[in-house]
């Protein structure tokens, strides 16, 4: 064997083993790829879920309902494109369409009132997740840009009116437990919040937490001061009790 012959062969075996690395490292960064997409998909489409079942009633629609099993339905196609084994996926797809060609779409999400900050984080993350839901369903163009905006305003609305009620609910609350402190400074936080809106309509708004929050300073003072009075009161109290100890001391001495 001559050696061009064999210098021939020993290339082509460089070669060999070099495709398929190239090939195998192609196959392995496409699975990755898959199994990442798969992952972002199936994120996505809880949220979508979440959102859907458990938003409160006073933010859900009929047309939001729709929107959101519009872009469930987007999501699930994707998702069943990249793994058509997933039966659970195909069920899922199958059931959406259904109920996207109902006449009538069924809004089901009770409402909420909001009675703790607790409940308003909760509250507010579901409508921030959904602005996130809308957003990338917009740059996938799932959504149009007139949709985008339209929602983007009315969730804006609805962060807002969130945050004011916490702050009135709470501030109802230290009212009725005898905590007009905690009164006034709810209503601190929400004049605070309305300002920062810089918006000229909230005006009234403005006024109406600038004459509750005067209520509870007024009542904070006479909560201070029939706190002092009661301190003032126990600490004479005490004062007389000291003296008739003294006294008492006193004659039992010079009775001995």
């Amino acid at each position: 064997m001559s050696p061009l012959l064999i210098g021939a062969l020993v290339a082509g075996g460089v070669l060999l083993l070099l495709s398929i690395g190239f090939i195998s490292h192609g196959l392995e960064r496409a699975r990755i790829e898959k199994a990442r997409s798969i992952a972002e998909l199936t994120a996505r489409l809880k949220v979508c879920r979440t959102i859907n079942g458990q938003l409160p009633g006073q933010y859900m629609s009929p047309e939001l309902k729709t929107l959101l099993i519009g872009l469930e339905i987007s999501l699930l196609e994707k998702l069943t494109r990249l793994d058509r084994k997933d039966e659970r996926a195909q069920q899922m797809l199958e059931s959406a369409r259904q109920e996207l060609k109902k006449p009538e779409v069924n809004v089901g999400n009770p409402p909420v009132k909001m009675e703790s900050e607790v409940q308003a984080k909760d509250a507010r993350l579901m409508l921030e997740n959904l602005h996130s839901l809308l957003k990338q369903a917009h740059k996938e163009r799932m959504i149009d840009q007139l949709t985008m905006q339209q929602w983007s305003e009315q969730i804006r609305q609805y962060l807002f009116a969130t945050s004011l009620e916490v702050f009135e609910v709470l501030a109802r609350q230290g009212m009725r437990q005898g905590k007009p402190r905690v009164a006034k400074l709810q209503y601190e936080r929400a004049i605070a919040y309305l300002h920062q809106q810089n918006d000229p309509t909230l005006a009234s708004q403005i006024l109406r937490f600038k004459e509750l929050l005067k209520q509870a300073a007024a009542a904070t003072v006479r909560s201070e001061q029939a706190t002092s009075a009661d301190s003032s009161e126990l600490s004479a109290g005490l004062q007389e009790l000291e003296q008739s100890d003294e006294e008492w001391k006193k004659k039992a001495v010079y009775d001995d």
